[in-house]
């Protein structure tokens, strides 16, 4: 019963802080003042003034649409014609939010510091409609899906920003959060910021925001993501959102006058066939890249551009300075430029790179040397605490509360494990962060996996202990197990824990993407399945003990098998030597059979014959 008890506590204590590290991993990624915003932004001299190539760019973002599936749109191929023809790529982790703002600053994920779709502050780094208000130029934007500009506010008084530590908060719907979003001293980006989630809506806003001034015009549109998140990629409904897609930008963009305006359409990412997006997938990272109109050389095409090369790209195009923390170049192959011209843009573009990347560099290495510190330190504390366990387990097998039976084990322990991880590594497209068809918290994708591998593990417990007929025989047979299983699962998370500490500087890899929140869900779930075996164990316990039936046949059990063993003695046929073995392997006391019925057994018969 101690033991049980211990194994209850500890397991409850490892699975709350592994819920709240797995639940909470997707937000500790998020930097909201990454270092680049901590310097300047590197802007281009103001002499000579650069050459304007267009009156005005129209941007338009359709939201997950894969490169493929972009070559079947009618309108996008006359667009391809007469314009350029070229693909980008998509950088990871290769969510919506990170990547809207790797197209509208020239940073990529890594160096943003917005990894996720939860991302819970505003983009403190040099936006291209920085520049562009700098240049005295208005910008616009519509989305039908989105509340994009949320993501770009600035201060109303720069010197006194405010506090505010979560922009989504409005979308709870308490009262607090809508008194904070009213009074919060914060404007946004965007001089025209519409966000139209009702019939018709986008497009009677793109028609009459074209038909103003606004020299960058920004069109989200978010159908072809909507449906790749609820039917996949390569599904007749997702292209069917793009058909549909296809027709509405035909409405809405015909009437452009290329000769005075330069149209670019991209995407942040794309599907897989499955459904789901952020890793590092092909058919996710290749976007369509097509530019018509004024400034740009038809039938140009651009090799290894990336997403983070469109804002500087925008921003030649307008003439003025591209976003001064952006570490993409402007896709100067593209552009009707002399050779001085071009020149002098790669150059520039050359120079802001350069510094930006040594910023960037520069912060890595501060949090690798920060992360080698607290290495050193959690490892001596799980160190210590690995071998307190040790101690404790071996203290409570020696008093019998902790039996380890190596059939029991193998059966009960690898279960769990093994349908979790094959459930991801199927259901969850190999370990990718692309594992989530539909929108959602990652965690709670992989909740699903253990609730299902939790179920498995306590059929699997209840079977390999189906001979034990013993009652405490039983509840030291499921402690061993519990101590085992939690052990198990809980090795992987001390080694994340140590290994990987936040924050995370840099963004670990596809598969540490996956794992790191899994080993987490996986204690929470694995300690849940220890918890309602054991309280069952327990429950049985005491109510096979306090019920006088029970405790009767039991007894008389006990006496049948000391007949037995009796008769088997006076015979000689008694084996002995098994008999030595299982009580030493069990930790039964000196004298007990092999089916614990030696000295209790007399003990037994009396209680039978008193009774």
């Amino acid at each position: 019963m101690v033991a049980a008890v211990l194994l209850l506590v500890a397991g409850g204590v490892a699975a709350v802080f592994a819920a709240r590290s797995g639940s909470e991993f997707m937000y500790d990624l998020e930097q909201t003042h990454p270092a680049l915003s901590r310097v300047a932004p590197a802007l281009d001299p103001t002499t000579p003034p650069p050459p304007r190539l267009s009156q005005r760019v129209v941007l338009v973002i359709v939201d997950g649409l894969r490169y493929d599936t972009s070559r079947e749109m009618p309108y996008l191929a006359e667009l391809r014609a007469g314009g350029i023809d070229t693909e980008a790529r998509s950088q990871y982790p290769t969510y919506s939010k990170p990547n809207y703002v790797n197209i509208l600053t020239g940073v990529p994920p890594m160096a943003s510091g917005v990894r996720t779709n939860r991302f819970p502050g505003y983009v403190v780094l040099d936006t291209l409609m920085d520049r562009a208000r700098a240049a005295g130029m208005r910008t616009g934007f519509v989305s039908d899906n989105d509340p994009m500009p949320r993501l770009f506010l600035r201060p109303r008084e720069p010197e006194r920003p405010p506090e505010i530590e979560d922009v989504n908060a409005i979308e709870e719907g308490t009262t607090e959060a809508a008194g904070e979003a009213l009074t919060a001293e914060l404007r946004g980006d965007f001089d025209d910021a519409r966000y139209t989630p009702w019939p018709g809506g986008f497009r009677d806003a793109a028609e009459e925001l074209l038909a103003g001034g606004d020299q960058l015009v920004i069109l989200h549109i978010a159908l072809v993501d909507v449906a790749g998140h609820a039917y996949g990629g390569d599904s007749d409904e997702y292209r069917a959102a793009a058909d549909t897609t296809d027709r509405v930008l035909r409405t809405v963009l015909s009437k452009l006058d290329l000769g005075h305006t330069t149209l670019v359409i991209t995407a942040d990412h794309g599907h897989t066939n499955r459904g789901g997006h952020g890793g590092l997938e092909p058919e996710v990272l290749r976007v369509p890249l097509i530019l018509a109109g004024q400034g740009i050389v038809p039938g140009a095409t651009a090799s290894g551009a990336l997403l983070q090369d469109i804002s500087p790209t925008v921003a030649r195009l307008l003439g003025f300075s591209p976003p001064g923390h952006a570490l993409g170049r402007a896709l100067v192959e593209l552009m009707a430029l002399d050779d001085e011209a071009r020149g002098r843009f790669v150059a520039l573009d050359t120079t802001r790179s350069a510094r930006n990347a040594a910023v960037v560099a520069a912060a890595i290495h501060r949090s690798r040397q920060a992360r080698l510190e607290k290495r050193a330190l959690r490892l001596g504390v799980l160190i210590a605490g690995t071998a307190l366990t040790l101690l404790v387990a071996a203290w409570l097998r020696r008093r019998g509360g902790i039996r380890l039976y190596w059939q029991s084990l193998a059966v009960g322990v690898p279960a769990f494990f093994f349908v979790y991880y094959t459930l991801l590594g199927t259901l969850g497209q190999r370990f990718s962060p692309s594992l989530l068809p539909a929108r959602g918290h990652i965690a709670t994708e992989l909740v699903k996996y253990g609730a299902a591998a939790t179920a498995v593990q306590i059929a699997a417990g209840w079977w390999a202990m189906r001979r034990k007929l013993e009652l405490p025989d039983r509840l030291a047979t499921a402690n061993g197990i519990a101590l085992v299983g939690l052990l198990i699962a809980l090795t992987p998370v001390a080694l994340v824990w140590t290994l990987f500490p936040g924050p995370y500087v840099e963004v670990p890899g596809p598969r540490l993407l996956v794992l790191i929140p899994a080993v987490q869900v996986s204690v929470a779930c694995y300690a849940v399945g220890v918890a309602l075996t054991l309280a069952v164990e327990v429950v049985v316990f005491f109510s096979r003990a306090v019920d006088p039936r029970v405790r009767a046949l039991r007894l008389e059990k006990a006496l049948a098998r000391a007949r037995v063993l009796a008769e088997l003695a006076e015979r000689g046929e008694l084996p002995k030597r098994r008999s030595r073995r299982r009580g030493r392997g069990d930790g039964a006391a000196p004298g007990a059979s092999a089916d614990g019925a030696s000295a209790d057994g007399a003990s037994s018969s009396g209680a039978s014959s008193s009774s």
